[in-house]
């Protein structure tokens, strides 16, 4: 079959001819019609980090994913051929008491591994084989924008996260009623963009930032679900003294991170989900006032990663939710569709214009790998 692959540390990507996936008995096997691409695919183009499955000399590169079953085994009642899923990233270490609650999100070794980016092959392929439990069924009318759900999981969790801690306490009015909480995203890619339609859709007052001006595809859509663009090119002064009692950092940019803890109203709450290059030089910040304004404020950061199986079904809730609501708003977020054929190159380079780059495979396969 064709797949994308890499060879890390090595940059660079190839599409090759490798070999068709050998499925377990209790494996369903999925032909891929569309992949993701996503900032983590492009840093292990570049060498930054990815690791090829043991005893593999490459490694499939891919992980958010939209697949059709092919054939089912009979372990897998709920998945029928025909039907159109989605396949998790994380398998657990088996070890340790979060992956064997079935959280490997929350895993405590690190002895995981990732489709497409640590030790397991990747969805940039024309079909793979999976355990029924690591997919997630998606209906048709979410065909168009299914795609998104992998990333979109990872967002449900962070959200998630972030208002478990800000629990902590409730915000009252003098009527009893609540107050709107205020949100800020800060990034308008993918990631950036269903956050802030999540958050817009649980009554959050929502502000997203970026460095581009208001003739984005990204500033079109946030002005369809309510929410507010700001173009900080020049620095968050532009947000004036507005402080956010939920600030969702989706940039992967250190100094912007840390000074996004400055941008936390009293009893805020700042979730990190980029991942910063690891050789970025230190920064000299001002670690006493920074920390003073944590504790005095009751304020908390809170790093998230990956997603659970049930992050992957509430995204699938919301999403019908977004079409119903602004019908093509997650539609809009999906830019450009490109054959497999060009990954090489869609691969080797940030579009800046882009929010999400689709690769598309197909809807057919082959004949059934061997069990």
């Amino acid at each position: 079959m064709r797949a994308v692959v890499v060879r890390p540390p090595a940059p660079g990507a190839t599409v090759e001819e490798v070999p068709a996936p050998l499925l377990g008995p209790d494996d369903v096997h999925v032909a891929v019609v569309e992949c993701g691409v996503c900032g983590t695919d492009l840093d292990i183009v570049a060498g930054k980090y990815g690791r090829a499955p043991a005893g593999v000399p490459y490694l499939i590169l891919g992980h958010e994913n939209l697949g059709r079953v092919v054939e089912v085994p009979p372990s897998a009642p709920g998945l029928a051929a025909g039907d159109l899923v989605v396949a998790t990233v994380r398998r657990g270490c088996g070890a340790c008491p979060y992956c064997r609650a079935g959280r490997s999100d929350f895993c405590a070794t690190g002895r995981y591994t990732e489709r497409g980016i640590a030790g397991a092959p990747g969805y940039f392929a024309q079909e793979y084989g999976e355990r029924p439990e690591f997919l997630v069924r998606v209906p048709a009318p979410l065909a168009p924008i299914a795609v998104l759900l992998e990333p979109f999981s990872v967002v449900e969790k962070a959200i998630a996260q972030g208002e478990a801690v800000r629990g902590r306490v409730a915000r009252p009015s003098p009527d009893g009623t609540g107050v709107a909480a205020s949100a800020l995203v800060a990034g308008t890619g993918a990631v950036g963009m269903l956050a802030t339609l999540a958050l817009r859709s649980r009554g959050y007052a929502v502000t997203a930032i970026d460095r581009h001006d208001e003739s984005t595809v990204a500033a079109r859509v946030l002005r369809t679900v309510g929410a507010r663009h700001t173009n900080v090119a020049e620095g968050l002064a532009a947000l004036g003294a507005d402080r956010f009692d939920l600030v969702l950092e989706a940039a992967g940019a250190p100094s912007l991170a840390i000074d996004l803890i400055e941008r936390l109203a009293p009893n805020g709450t700042l979730v990190l989900t980029g991942i910063p290059d690891a050789r970025t030089p230190p920064l000299s910040v001002p670690a006493g006032a920074l920390l003073r304004g944590l504790v005095l404020g009751n304020r908390a950061v809170v790093g998230s990663v990956n997603a659970s199986h049930a992050d992957f079904e509430a995204g699938l809730r919301d999403l019908a939710t977004f079409e119903s609501r602004w019908p093509g708003a997650v539609g809009a977020l999906l830019t450009a569709r490109r054959p497999l054929a060009e990954a090489p190159a869609i691969l080797a380079g940030r579009d800046a214009g882009s929010i999400k780059t689709v690769l598309t495979v197909g809807t057919g396969a082959g004949p059934a790998p061997a069990r």
